[in-house]
């Protein structure tokens, strides 16, 4: 068979635009839109980088829930991988629903041999609606090729029990899940999350460790919704925001302020669950710049 390289490797070819922040997302595809490549694509848009995806596995689902799946053989996400790499490397990468260990071994390998740039590790085991989105061995090969080296590992209470081995019922609980992953070799960990009463208060509170300073991040507890996809982009935000060179800590400030907008401003494409909209905090900003504009006229 005769390739597209193949056809036109003596075509002249154009330089990458100088100045443009990529970034590479290698996840799942969710048909709805609310989560996987599609939601990641969209958040990097969103943060004003080019968007790239890899698809590793396939779900049948939609804002109702997820009826099943396909993962994309091995040797076939390595070929998407090639492609890309051939034509540029990405500023920044990030990792989310594989659906078999074969596929993390393969990203993991191919990345390592590749790529030195950060890698965002968003280790998705199941969708929020329920459906398994990786399979038995996919936990300890994520550990083995993935986690091991990456800028950061950003689980939910959930995923950092199942990476940990153990049970997480507070702040406490939380940091000591951080810091077994950062012993793994990874930079940084975010865990997500956590819901933490102080004072009367109900607030989400994430704990970030990198293995040198803990610190908490905490925000009003959005009781009573259900919104779709909030794990991606966060995660997608933080990816976009590494590529567009801000430093680690920052960048998951960032990307918190980008999921909570996000669920503020959530969209409801189908007769299901809501979906987190990357689109919201920069409609927000843009909407308070214009008003003093408007006031003065």
């Amino acid at each position: 068979m005769t390739t597209f390289f193949e056809e036109n490797k003596q075509a002249k070819l154009n330089l990458p635009q100088q100045g443009l922040r990529t970034a590479l997302s290698v996840a799942g595809l969710d048909p709805s839109g609310g989560a996987g490549i599609i939601a990641d694509v969209r958040t990097f848009d969103a943060l004003d980088v080019y968007g790239t995806a890899v698809a590793a596995t396939l779900t049948f689902q939609s804002t109702l829930g997820v009826k099943g799946r396909f993962d994309v053989p091995a040797d076939v996400i390595t070929d998407q991988l090639e492609a890309l790499f051939a034509d540029r490397t990405p500023n920044a990468i990030k990792t989310g629903a594989l659906g078999s260990s074969g596929a993390a071994r393969a990203v993991g390998l191919f990345l390592t041999g590749q790529y030195h740039g950060p890698v965002v590790v968003d280790p998705v085991l199941a969708a929020g609606k329920g459906g398994k989105l990786l399979d038995d061995d996919g936990a300890s090969a994520l550990i083995t090729y993935l986690i091991g080296g990456a800028a950061l590992v950003t689980p939910n209470v959930a995923e950092v029990e199942f990476l940990s081995g153990f049970k997480v019922f507070d702040v406490e609980d939380a940091q000591a899940a951080a810091l077994r992953i950062v012993a793994t070799g990874a930079r940084a960990a975010l865990v997500t999350g956590l819901k933490v009463v102080e004072g009367g208060d109900v607030r989400a509170t994430d704990v970030f460790c990198d293995g040198q300073e803990m610190s908490l991040f905490s925000s009003p507890w959005i009781e009573g919704l259900e919104v779709h996809g909030t794990g991606c982009v966060l995660s997608a935000a933080i990816t976009a925001c590494l590529a567009r060179g801000m430093a680690l800590k920052d960048s998951v400030l960032k990307g918190r302020e980008v999921v909570r907008a996000s669920i503020a401003g959530c969209v409801s494409p189908g007769r299901g669950v809501a979906c987190a909209d990357p689109w919201a905090l920069g409609r927000a900003e843009a909407k308070a710049s214009a008003e003093p504009a408007l006031e003065s006229k």
